[in-house]
């Protein structure tokens, strides 16, 4: 009988990590019939009409409640945690459904303890522990820290398997959460189905998709939440800084909620008028797939100013798709790239508007970084990345059957 996979969805599609789960499911179905696959997702919020799989009876979809404990259930997870083991229910509605349909091994987008939590044997990514890195920002304040921390911890210590996304990320997964190497794989991000349905998507056709906008015929785009590490501080300083130290008018283009951080974007947008550049910051809000990948297209380049890591989405969206990528220093960014990008230091305005200028103004530097972008990301594909998936699927359900051995 076959291995029953179960992929678990986050609750917004406005998330990077339900990205990351489309790619992941996408690629094990289409490439793997050795397994049979459920996706399991909260309320009714279903990834079926964003998932590009080639024969959806493949695929099974079931609801699972993804309504926050009350303090009781806290408190159960607290007391499973501490005898480790889960023998207190959490929500029997959940165990029910899971045990009704037999799934032998769970991958959760990021660090939770859903799996543990059922007796289900699962493998978690952990995508970054920026928190460990970056105290001092608002969204790691000191409970989130330790909140963090302890779902971090606890997930990792009962995964068969955890997921790095480079090398970088690996190592603080020892160093933080004590893993050995032989309970990490590496697998690096990989774009999700969309992307790659519109890679060839010409130029006229990203100018019809992104009329309504009527955006200027240059301009730098970055695709970011409003959170105070995505650094859009720094970037409105350099935007201005380009203009007072090099000449260059520069457009920027952004997306993201910004009703999610408020205080944050109202922030950046008050300092962009207190610098008279508030009619060259463009927020066009949630956009769809399609006009991410023309604006990607239409985009002078991606400037990614996030500080977080290690690496980012984004970063290989944009090669994959021919923008110049300005990025970073820090992390594993600069591996991510590779030759094709331009790397600045995300804590220096002045830095970052030198770096910016130089791509802007510059049109034979940006074909040779496409063209590098191109080069660095034409081997990874789906089937490799499926390949990789599922040595990590088959590794894990060897872990835990020594561990039920022992």
């Amino acid at each position: 009988m076959k291995k029953n996979i179960a992929f678990i969805f986050p609750v917004s599609r406005k998330m990077g990590i339900f990205q990351y789960m489309l790619s992941i499911t996408e690629a094990m179905a289409n490439y793997c019939i050795d397994f049979d696959y459920t996706v399991l997702y909260f309320g009714s919020n279903s990834p079926k009409n964003y998932l590009k799989v080639n024969n959806m009876e493949v695929v099974k979809f079931l609801s699972i409640d993804g309504k926050p404990n009350n303090i009781i259930g806290k408190l159960k997870t607290i007391a499973n945690i501490l005898i480790s083991r889960p023998i207190f229910v959490i929500k029997k509605s959940n165990k029910e459904t899971l045990k009704k349909n037999k799934i032998d091994l769970l991958i959760t987008p990021s660090p939770l303890l859903f799996g543990f939590e059922n007796n289900i044997p699962y493998i978690v990514p952990i995508p970054d522990m920026m928190y460990k890195y970056y105290p001092n920002f608002p969204e790691y304040s000191f409970w989130n820290r330790i909140i963090s921390q302890i779902v971090f911890k606890y997930s990792a210590k009962y995964a068969a398997l955890c997921i790095a996304d480079s090398t970088w990320g690996k190592n603080d997964i020892k160093k933080f959460l004590n893993k050995s190497d032989d309970q990490i794989n590496v697998i690096p991000f990989l774009p999700a189905g969309y992307v790659h349905n519109y890679k060839n998507m010409t130029k006229e056709e990203a100018d019809y998709i992104l009329k309504k906008f009527k955006l200027p015929e240059k301009f730098v785009f970055y695709p970011a939440q409003f959170w105070a590490h995505k650094n859009h501080i720094n970037l409105i300083k350099s935007i201005k800084a380009a203009e007072e130290k090099h000449g260059q008018k520069i457009q920027l283009v952004l997306v993201g909620d910004d009703k999610a951080n408020a205080e944050n974007y109202k922030e950046l947008m008050d300092l962009a008028k207190s610098f008279g550049i508030k009619d060259r910051i463009i927020h066009l809000g949630y956009v769809s797939d399609e006009e991410i990948v023309a604006l990607y297209k239409k985009a002078t380049a991606l400037v990614f100013a996030s500080v977080g890591g290690p690496t980012n989405i984004p970063i290989v969206e944009a090669m994959f798709l021919g923008t110049p990528v300005v990025c970073p220093n820090l992390f594993a960014m600069p591996e991510q790239t590779g030759v094709a990008g331009v790397f600045f230091d995300p804590f220096n305005p002045d830095d970052m508007a030198e770096k910016i200028s130089k791509v802007w103004q510059d049109e034979i530097l940006r074909q040779q970084m496409i063209q590098k972008g191109y080069e660095k990301v034409e081997n990874f594909t789906f089937e490799i990345y499926a390949d990789q998936w599922i040595a990590a699927v088959k590794k894990a359900l060897e872990n835990e059957k020594i561990n039920r051995d022992n």
